[in-house]
């Protein structure tokens, strides 16, 4: 095997996994509870925040691959992607606070509110979260330790998905469950956003400078190429591990993304117990943190590519079993919640340390690196399958006659449930479908790495 000669420090990698607190944060607001408050709270209509989800990702189409070209030919005194964090967390978590506000508005005033705050806060974060994952195969190219820092990345995101599924709804509701209330908590999270990526930000200062002179024994000198509007689509359309990757990662996102959006619907009108939401993400919490401990050891022992099969077919079974759970056996609820919640860490840690042997394999096809064209891709489909899932859920429950506020039709119930437990399990087999073309494994990883590192050489020579 090749001798990898560049790792992060633990420190390193401790303080860059804060932004996954940011990072979710912000994802987790937008996914679960986005769509709630602007029917129930700010009086919009479900298949209008369907359309808003769509239109604001056609903007994404153009302006997450524009980013990651843009990353990577930034050179700066604060590197290649810190800059960028640096400069765009405090505007995040500004727009965070913007979107969970209901200023007084004429029901045109407030659609064009909601159209201008979410694609500014939708630009904002591609210009946070492209810069951010691209880091991480510039911290290590040490295969296991990027899925260490993937997994720092979750375990620590956490924390930032558990301060909305278990805060959102109690801090609220203390705070008198109005508009008010709401913004107040987007305020709070606004500024947890900036904290934990400036945190992050600082992780990375000793290897994200403006040329990647990393200390190893061969310099990654084909990063300082300008990467032409040719050389981006070859690392994309010639890559067929990240094309692999972006359908697995999409079809997972559409399924997480739907079920989210509708949990409060089904905790709210479906179950009657709204308060279970906390219950919910507080067993989530004591259940994802230890088994995300064990995605690193359990990578090392099966591979990537096998982990990501193996998690996405039992969600498959554990996501559709809701289905035939009935509203009133909450504990049976809880504990199938708790169970995918040990599970679904999985496939997102480690989809992301994929996204790094990705940027391997686009240096290998094609011999242009771009770690930040290379991540935009995954960061593009992560925010297209999270729209389509909030899409989805938004038509459907406005098709099937959902208003807010009252007590909701069989066939609106039936609905919520549906989203809730067939969408997700549809989607994660189309993600066991894409991953088994997923060229990747750990020997060939290092044959990459070993003809990448000559094919620098030679350049050098020449």
């Amino acid at each position: 095997m090749e001798k990898i000669t560049r790792k992060a420090k633990f420190h390193e990698v401790l303080r860059y996994g804060f932004g996954g607190i940011g990072s979710n944060i912000a994802f987790m607001l937008v996914m679960a509870y986005l769509m709630f408050f602007y029917t129930d709270i700010f009086g919009i209509n479900a298949a209008a925040v369907g359309g808003l989800f769509l239109v604001t990702r056609i903007v994404d189409a153009v302006t997450d691959p524009l980013m990651g070209m843009i990353a990577d030919r930034t050179k700066s005194r604060f590197g290649k992607f810190r800059v960028w964090i640096i400069i765009g967390a405090p505007l995040l978590g500004v727009l965070v606070a913007m979107m969970f506000s209901a200023p007084n508005l004429s029901p045109t005033g407030k659609l064009v509110y909601v159209y201008v705050t979410y694609i500014l806060y939708s630009l904002i974060s591609t210009m946070v979260n492209i810069p951010y994952h691209s880091l991480t195969p510039v911290l290590s190219e040490d295969p296991d330790q990027r899925t260490v820092i993937a997994t720092a990345k979750q375990l620590l995101g956490q924390f930032g998905i558990a301060f909305v599924t278990i805060g959102a709804v109690p801090i609220t509701l203390a705070l008198g469950g109005d508009a008010r209330a709401w913004q107040i908590y987007g305020i709070i999270s606004g500024l947890l956003i900036i904290i934990s990526f400036y945190t992050c930000a600082s992780g990375a200062k000793e290897h994200d400078v403006s040329n990647i002179e990393v200390e190893t024994s061969d310099q990654i000198t084909s990063n300082e190429e300008a990467i032409t509007l040719k050389k981006q689509f070859a690392l994309i359309f010639k890559n067929r591990a990240l094309l692999m990757l972006m359908i697995a990662f999409g079809t997972d996102m559409i399924a997480f993304a739907g079920a989210n959006a509708v949990n409060i619907y089904y905790f709210t009108y479906a179950v009657k117990r709204p308060e279970l939401i906390a219950v919910v993400g507080m067993f989530g919490l004591f259940v994802g943190v230890p088994m995300t401990f064990t995605i690193p050891a359990l990578s090392k022992r099966f591979g990537k590519k096998r982990l990501f099969i193996i998690a996405s077919s039992a969600l498959i079974i554990i996501a559709s079993s809701l289905f035939f759970i009935p509203f009133e056996a909450t504990n049976l609820i809880v504990v199938q919640a708790a169970i995918l919640a040990a599970v679904s860490p999985f496939t997102g840690v480690i989809g992301w340390a994929m996204l790094a042997d990705c940027v391997e394999y686009g240096e290998w096809v094609t011999g242009v690196r771009g770690e930040g064209t290379v991540s935009s891709q995954l960061t593009f489909i992560n925010k297209l399958g999270m729209a389509l899932g909030g899409m989805l859920a938004g038509v459907m429950l406005s098709a099937v006659g959902y208003v807010a506020g009252v007590d909701q039709t069989q066939e609106v119930l039936k609905a919520i449930v549906g989203i809730k437990a067939l969408l997700p399990a549809l989607g994660y087999v189309c993600s066991v479908i894409a991953m088994i073309f997923y060229p990747i494994t750990k020997e060939f990883y290092y044959t990459m790495i070993e003809e990448n590192k000559k094919n620098r050489l030679a350049k050098e020579v020449n």
